[in-house]
């Protein structure tokens, strides 16, 4: 056509278009070595470019090459990347075998990545599949049931609320109990961030999107842990978010709604009829008891029962209603990740909004992730991690306070006080708690959190020469929280100094700077020897700002600046570092013995400077059995087996900064001039207290389906820091030191099995259980014992075993309540002689204790063609919690004016009656149980619950793939959806430390969700 219009062609781009003519096309299909069904999506890439496909529905591909040979890559998530050489034209098949060493690795982020195969230490991993879709704020919750050795408890179930994590029992007494934390190599900040004063705190794990976490691997022994030194004594739990792969991008959108409401029937007190009844029966059985008569009786309890039952103009009031609701929960999220052969990176954007169960309390929150890494280099790689999240946090007080939500509800307000007087003003006259009306206080009264985070990590990696790696990383932390308590002057916390506000700046900065110089050899194919040396910097600030006003002209304007009168102004700031040293070397000979061995020296400014130096070390060991020539006749059954050991040293610091140093404090003053007292002693002799941690293990897989872990292992705490007693004439009652010892020994069990697989059904399970028993070895080294609360600390005892009046019951013949005297007698026994007077009742160390026997999971995960099921029961046994609640609840008529546990229908009303609650009648305080610490409010926490459970849909290929998409799923997810108790009138889950106290229990949420991969 060209020549017809009397053009010529210029020989260049003839050359071009020849070219373009003379490519040659390649085609094939992808299937599943063991299975072989065809794998739609997988990417095959041409080596060294950025030329590829992705297979269709049907596990095909069509790709046009340059030239013929060419090696293709092709990868697919699960399946071992495989590099294919072609030389001709036509249709191949090429099969991916799964990737059982993925399946494998326990990740030690920072100092390496080991195969569970060859790893000699002690580590659960919890991966991302386990935590997808469950509607959670954060992560933490997902451990227990998932990782064995792992106890979680929250103080409060609001929205963000600050958690605890035990990992194998509890290590420490002053200088905290929580593991420490890594993130893609970098040790956190952890704990609670709130800056003002409240009952669930702020947990920083609750900044973290979860979708974006890989995998999460808990370290348990001191194989590993010990390389974190004194950090890592109450165990490392290691977070690894995701990366990008190689291969075209993939863009990921995810979005859920849902709702919340109790877990359980929590705390219920009698209604406005049953309550009216109950108390009119109480007024009657008080005068009966007095010696009056029956028409007496019946006079007294007709004139009284208004002055605490009346009924309300607007009839009797549900105060649930009134001051809770459903939450709601709704996520949305966007991911780009992808990769060539030298770029690889993984994006996300998520909102995430949780409003809790009241009218003040949820969450909100804005994350953002980038993770690159980029090949420079055959020798260099670069790379980077950036994080940043915005959170808002509204909470309401969940003390004994008179508004509080719970307090009031359970306690202080009753079913015949109205929210509003007939008029329609808020009622401001209740029958107990006088003007102090919850729902106003609801209503006006707020308290805020605002954190900003950014956490970002920057590192390098050099390979000077084969086999020898030097990477450095830089990590910078930086948090600041904000926060705001206003007290209205409407409502009755605010009226008096006519509107309070309280602000309060925490900044919170945490440098740390790792260098690692690794080497990795292989000799004559047998010998394996793998060496660090490291060297880090950890730097960490904190400043803090508060401020307090009063006396509002407006509550409209309720800045701070706005306040007439300055009540208070502080501040301080603090500051903490800490320099190491770290070697390790690992052997192994032929995949089959295995040593190895770790050292870290820490040197820590919280220290005086001749115990600021701690030395942390841990040897190990283990033996593949399974390799040996003698296992070869068990090949048909016993697919895997070994056995390993480790044992090591790890710390802990004091929890003060300067713990050590004598200080005088210059906030004191006399009629307003400043004065300097002395608020510490000097403490020189403070030093690290240290774990020693033995580990043996036994791991084996029976028909290459069934993969049993079971370990045994003893956790000594030594120097364990104490308070102990000093002569008053020093100013002060108690100094700490480094006198106590702790023990923690137990087992753990662990069984993953895969039921079925074939084609369209798979079905696995993991099964696990947990023992762990606690003991005091030694006090302050002159105690044997010594009382605390509702607990005593005895030597050869559990830490947390309870110590009070022993209940014997409720006298059959009068309803009075009864108590074992508990003298000692001659023989070290106790009198079990039965009385009604408490004062002669002797409290007594109990045979209970608020450590769980057994805790444990069991997570089912079920595919048939498109549709998935997973679910997750957790569950503890053998342990304890005593109801502090019932201090105020269990008057047995002292307090007429106070609401009514619904347990106390069951209370004792004529002779022959067997219960456990006493008669209920108007009586004094001298008789009243809520005044006797005792063991009838001890209740087993023992429960089974369903933890998460989803049921999910993915669309079929050939109803997606015409609209660009390569996956689509809906699904449905719950957490907490039902519990099974020993004692149900408290969630056995919102126990702290044995304590089972008004804080808003764990949730129950709902939620339906839609995801969609491009």
């Amino acid at each position: 056509m060209l020549g017809m219009l009397g053009l010529s062609m210029p020989q260049t781009a003839y050359a071009t278009v020849n070219s373009v003519q003379q490519k040659e096309t390649i085609s094939g299909v992808i299937t599943d070595a063991n299975t072989q069904e065809t794998i739609v999506g997988a990417s095959v890439m041409v080596k060294g470019s950025t030329q590829g496909a992705i297979t269709d529905i049907d596990g095909k591909f069509t790709l046009s090459v340059d030239a013929l040979p060419v090696t293709v890559v092709v990868s697919y998530i699960g399946y071992q990347k495989k590099e294919v050489k072609i030389t001709s034209k036509g249709a191949i098949h090429i099969t991916l075998a799964e990737d059982t060493q993925l399946m494998d690795e326990v990740i030690v982020t920072g100092y390496g990545t080991f195969k569970k195969s060859a790893y000699a230490g002690s580590a659960s991993n919890v991966k991302s599949d386990k935590m997808a879709d469950v509607p959670t704020v954060s992560f933490q919750d997902m451990l227990q049931g998932n990782a064995t050795g792992v106890q979680f408890s929250a103080s409060s179930g609001q929205p963000g609320a600050s958690s605890n994590i035990n990992i194998r029992g509890m290590g420490s007494i002053n200088a905290g109990n929580t593991p420490l934390y890594v993130i893609d190599g970098v040790p956190v900040i952890s704990g609670s961030i709130n800056s003002m004063s409240s009952d669930s705190g702020l947990d920083i794990m609750s900044t973290i999107n979860t979708n974006d976490i890989a995998s999460i691997t808990v370290i348990k022994d001191a194989a590993a842990a010990s390389l974190y030194g004194s950090r890592a004594a109450n165990g490392v739990i290691i977070i690894t978010t995701k990366q990008g792969q190689q291969g075209k991008p993939k863009v990921s959108l995810q979005a859920d709604w849902g709702y919340s409401d109790f877990a359980m029937d929590y705390r219920p007190v009698m209604n406005g009829q049953q309550r009216r009844d109950y108390i009119y029966n109480g007024l009657y059985a008080g005068q009966i008891l007095k010696g009056k008569t029956e028409q007496e009786a019946t006079a007294y309890a007709d004139d009284n029962i208004d002055d605490y039952a009346p009924i309300p103009w607007c009839g009797f009031i549900d105060w649930d209603d009134v001051l809770f609701k459903k939450g709601s929960h709704q996520q949305y999220e966007a991911s780009v990740s992808g990769g060539a052969d030298k770029f690889k990176y993984y994006s996300s954007i998520a909102y995430l909004k949780q409003d809790g169960i009241t009218h003040r309390s949820g969450l909100e929150r804005l994350t953002g992730r980038l993770n690159v890494d980029y090949k420079a280099t055959n020798r260099l790689t670069l790379g980077a991690n950036i994080f940043f999240s915005s959170v808002n946090q509204d909470v309401y007080s969940e003390g004994f306070t008179y508004t509080a939500p719970f307090y009031s509800s359970r306690s202080a307000v009753t079913p015949s006080d109205p929210v509003y007087n007939e008029d329609g003003t808020w009622n401001r006259a209740f029958i107990r708690i006088g003007d102090r009306n919850p729902a106003l206080a609801n209503e006006y009264d707020s308290q805020r959190e605002y954190v900003t985070r950014t956490f970002n990590t920057v590192y390098g990696q050099l390979e000077f020469i084969k086999d020898l790696k030097f990477k450095t990383t830089f990590s910078y932390d930086y948090i600041t929280t904000k926060g705001k308590d206003w007290a209205d002057p409407r409502t009755s916390n605010g009226d008096d100094i006519n509107g309070g506000m309280s602000k309060k700046f925490y900044e919170r900065r945490k440098m740390v700077w790792g260098n690692q110089l690794t080497y990795n050899k292989t000799f004559a194919e047998v010998h394996h020897l793998d060496g660090l040396l490291g060297y880090e910097i950890d730097d960490q600030y904190r400043d803090y700002l508060s401020g307090y006003a009063t006396n509002f002209a407006t509550p409209d304007k309720n800045d701070i600046s706005n306040g007439k009168k300055t009540e208070s102004v502080g501040g301080s700031d603090t500051r903490t570092r800490m320099v190491s040293y770290i070697g390790r070397v690992n052997y192994d000979f032929d995949n089959k013995y295995f040593l190895g061995a770790s050292y870290r020296v820490d040197g820590s400014s919280r220290l005086q400077r001749s115990h600021r130096w701690g030395n942390f070390w841990s040897v190990s060991g283990a033996w593949r059995i399974i390799e040996e020539d003698f296992m070869k006749p068990t090949a048909g059954w016993l697919t895997d087996m070994k056995i390993r050991a480790s044992y090591g040293v790890n710390g802990t610091l004091p929890s003060d900064y300067y713990g050590y140093l004598a200080l005088s404090s210059l906030g004191a003053g006399y009629n307003e001039q400043p004065a300097i007292i002395i608020s510490q002693l000097a403490n020189d002799r403070l030093k690290w207290e240290t774990n020693y941690n033995l580990n043996l293990g036994l791991d084996f897989s029976l028909f290459n389906r069934v993969n049993v872990t079971l370990e045994y292992y003893l956790r000594n705490t030594k120097n364990l820091l104490m308070d102990s007693p000093v002569s008053m004439t020093t100013g002060f009652s108690s100094y700490l030191m480094n006198v106590g010892q702790l023990r923690n020994q137990g087992i753990e069990l662990e069984i993953n099995s895969t039921n079925i697989k074939t084609k369209d059904l798979e079905w696995k399970t993991t099964f696990n259980l947990s023992h762990n028993k606690n003991k005091v070895i030694k006090l302050d080294g002159d105690q044997t014992q010594i009382v605390s609360g509702t607990q005593i600390r005895k030597i050869g005892h559990s830490y947390r075993t309870f110590y009070m009046i022993e209940f014997a019951g409720i006298n059959p013949e009068n309803g009075n309540p009864q108590f074992y005297t508990n003298e000692l007698l001659d023989d070290g026994t106790y009198s079990k002689e039965i009385t009604e007077d408490a004062t002669k009742a002797r409290a007594i160390m109990l045979k209970k204790h608020a450590e769980p026997n057994v805790t444990g999971g069991l997570y089912n995960s079920i595919r048939y063609k498109w549709f998935d099921l997973s679910f997750l029961f957790n569950y503890q046994f053998g342990a304890y919690a005593y109801d502090t609640w019932a201090q105020k609840t269990e008057h047995g008529g002292y307090d007429m004016e106070a609401n009514i546990p619904t347990y106390y229908a069951d209370s004792w009303k004529k002779p022959g009656d067997i219960t456990k609650y006493e008669q209920f009648y108007e009586k004094s305080s001298i008789v009243a149980m809520h005044k006797i610490t005792n063991s009838r409010r001890l209740h087993s926490t023992d429960y089974i619950r369903l933890k998460t459970i989803t049921l999910g849909f993915t669309l079929p290929k050939q109803w997606i793939l015409p609209a660009g998409l390569s996956n689509a799923r809906i699904y449905m997810s719950a957490n907490n959806l039902w519990t099974w108790a020993a004692w149900d009138y408290y969630d056995p889950e919102s126990v702290v430390n044995g304590n089972a106290t008004q804080t808003t229990p764990p949730l129950k949420t709902v939620t339906f969700g839609l995801n969609i991969n491009f």
